[in-house]
């Protein structure tokens, strides 16, 4: 069973800082080798629920939503989880798995590495 995929940003009001989301499904979707559909939790959309509810009305049955969010605040423990409540007592043959935020990575630790020597031009 192939699994949909979706990658949830925050949002913001300002449409170019929601670009990078899109960014990011791009390039996500290259290294897995499968469409990523962006959604917002705010100020854009599609929002998660409408996310999907799209990937459900297109026959889905197994959908892996990645919150890109750094640490587990309000809205990766409980904001996220009360979204998908009703649509998973609505649809309870499609199976939603919600993976783990981005964290306390070696990964992001080397990027703000990267970042802080860029500053400081080296």
């Amino acid at each position: 069973m192939k699994s949909e995929i979706i990658i949830l940003g925050h949002g913001s009001r300002r449409a170019e800082a929601n670009e990078g989301l899109l960014v990011v499904a791009e390039k996500v979707s290259s290294i897995i080798g499968q469409p990523v559909t962006p959604a917002y939790m705010a100020h854009d959309h599609p929002s998660l629920p409408e996310a999907v509810k799209a990937k459900i009305e297109s026959g889905a049955k197994h959908i892996v939503i990645m919150p890109l969010f750094l640490f587990r605040g309000m809205h990766v423990t409980v904001d996220i989880h009360e979204e998908l409540r009703e649509i998973r007592e609505q649809h309870p043959e499609v199976e939603i798995v919600f993976t783990r935020e981005l964290g306390a990575d070696d990964g992001i630790a080397s990027l703000a590495s990267l970042r802080i020597k860029e500053a400081l031009g080296e």
